[in-house]
């Protein structure tokens, strides 16, 4: 079994083919797998994957009710836990700048987000109303470094990767499907109001996150 997919595993990453190629290339493996997971099942968790082709992690080994509890209380805490990541991530699918998506292999450039805010006095304000939420961001900055601090954050949280650090040029990872199933789940089990997911639409607007969201995704790996 390789030690660094085992490290990984046990940190709580997310094995993807963009951010860990080769990991996760060892993981495509069946014989890696099954080794992996006899491994897992040793401290009752293992091998999981979002959906059928997304990123690889850690599970515990059985949901049972209490488990199920557990994540139900655990997701009330969406505001702290997932909320920082989906307003930003929300604001680059305002941006529509360019090829700029939200899917796994995606990319994202800080000149074609710059661009954007550049030419939209809406999302500059935007902007300046996530500086709380952005890690180091500040109201002296200019938009470009804030835009800069907002990638950073995404990539610490794991889901972008810095692909090209010239053009500091990103490309979404396969965490971001776990996001979208969380927020699935959320939206279906009424865990949260919708409100504390998205902000109001204009008509003009993309469908939000938990909208593009609703793409077929395995409950069962949420946990």
């Amino acid at each position: 079994m390789n030690l660094r997919v085992a490290q990984l595993l046990l940190a709580g990453e997310y094995i993807c083919s963009i951010r860990y190629p080769v990991e996760h290339e060892i993981l495509l493996d069946n014989e890696e797998q099954e080794e992996v997971g006899q491994w897992l099942s040793k401290i009752n968790m293992r091998l999981a994957r979002v959906g059928d082709e997304g990123a690889f992690f850690m599970a515990p080994s059985v949901i049972s009710a209490r488990e199920i509890t557990q994540v139900k209380t655990e997701l009330v805490k969406f505001r702290d836990e997932y909320g920082p990541a989906v307003q930003l991530l929300d604001f680059i699918r305002q941006t529509d700048a360019g090829a700029i998506g939200l899917s796994p292999g995606e990319y994202l450039s800080l000149y074609q987000l710059e661009s954007a805010v550049a030419q939209s006095t809406m999302l500059e304000t935007q902007l300046k109303g996530l500086i709380g939420v952005i890690s180091n961001a500040a109201q002296r900055n200019t938009n470009h470094e804030n835009l800069r601090r907002l990638l950073e954050h995404l990539a610490k949280d794991g889901y972008v990767h810095l692909v090209n650090k010239d053009t500091s040029t990103y490309q979404v990872t396969g965490k971001i499907d776990q996001l979208y199933a969380v927020l699935q789940f959320l939206d279906e089990n009424k865990v949260i109001p919708r409100s504390e997911v998205d902000d109001q639409e204009g008509e003009d607007e993309k469908p939000d996150l938990v909208d593009e969201a609703r793409r077929p995704i395995d409950e069962g790996d949420l946990a």
